[in-house]
């Protein structure tokens, strides 16, 4: 654990007792207790959805595109597209992505 031993571990839990005091240090330990197990949760929750889009990625380029529906979508996207001036470089390529991601 971030390459602290149990020696400086315990070092720590003395010098957290000196300056909190008996009083406040159970309520201060059982609140991290809580950050550290809202950021792991979370932690999980991301790497799970990341996953899952990665596998969705997979499964929606495996998936071949037919050519005659391939023209009349993509003229249906160059319409709705706003012009190249106004539209910030990465709303662009998250346009395109989904673009790709559905397949057109």
């Amino acid at each position: 654990m971030f390459g602290i031993g149990p020696e400086e571990l315990m070092l720590v839990a003395v010098l957290a007792l000196l300056v909190l005091g008996p009083e406040r240090l159970p309520k201060v330990m059982r609140d991290m207790g809580r950050i550290v197990g809202d950021l792991r949760r979370t932690s999980d929750e991301l790497r799970t959805e990341f996953l899952n889009a990665d596998k969705l990625l997979d499964v929606s380029l495996s998936k071949p595109v037919e050519p005659a529906a391939a023209p009349a979508a993509a003229s249906a996207v160059e319409a709705a597209k706003p012009s190249e001036s106004d539209e910030p470089a990465f709303d662009r390529e998250m346009r395109e992505a989904r673009e790709r991601l559905r397949g057109t």
